[in-house]
């Protein structure tokens, strides 16, 4: 056998080719290991920290598109309710009673269910308004509080009262014939 022949045989202790004839790994074959085993160290390392990381993006973007389904059906909820309000509200202000007399007397009939349902309300004022006095009466602590709430309540039923009755005079125009010059 040659003195320079090299064999590759495995070592536990050293896993680069050594010389057969000289027992020993060479310096050079050692630290070319060595530097092989830290490659591939910090190679799986890095897999590992890069696929730790791939995931907490996924989740990262999954929770993101989760809160932004979730912002969107929600605008799109508050959209519907805002058309909703525009609707009902476009109804309350409404002096189109109609160009015909059956319209207007349409009208009239709603005005009056309106003042009905609004009437059966007074009752609920009534014992606000008796609450508040006998609140008064007593000397209760946070009486101005109570009377502030009171004074407003009266003041936007009386405001209320006012509305419809403008209504009203603006449904009996409507409902006379025009005067002819």
């Amino acid at each position: 056998m040659n003195d320079n022949l090299l064999v590759i045989q495995y070592n536990p202790k050293c896993v680069v080719p050594k010389c057969l004839n000289q027992g020993v790994c060479l310096p050079r074959f050692t630290e070319k290991g060595n530097l092989e085993v830290l490659l591939f160290t910090i190679r799986s390392k890095m897999s590992q920290q890069s696929e730790s990381a791939w995931e907490r993006l996924e989740k990262a973007e999954h929770e993101r598109e989760l809160a932004l389904r979730n912002e969107l059906i929600r605008q799109e909820k508050l959209e519907m309710l805002a058309a909703r309000f525009d609707r009902k509200s476009s109804y309350a202000g409404d002096d189109n009673f109609g160009t015909d007399l059956g319209a207007v007397e349409a009208a009239t009939r709603k005005h009056e269910a309106i003042e009905t349902d609004i009437g059966a309300y007074w009752e609920r004022v009534a014992a606000v308004e008796s609450v508040a006095k006998e609140l008064e009466a007593e000397r209760y602590h946070d009486v101005r509080r109570v009377t502030a709430r009171r004074d407003n309540v009266l003041r936007l039923w009386e405001y209320l009262k006012e509305l419809l009755a403008a209504r009203r005079e603006r449904l009996n125009a409507h409902r006379e014939p025009p005067e002819t010059v």
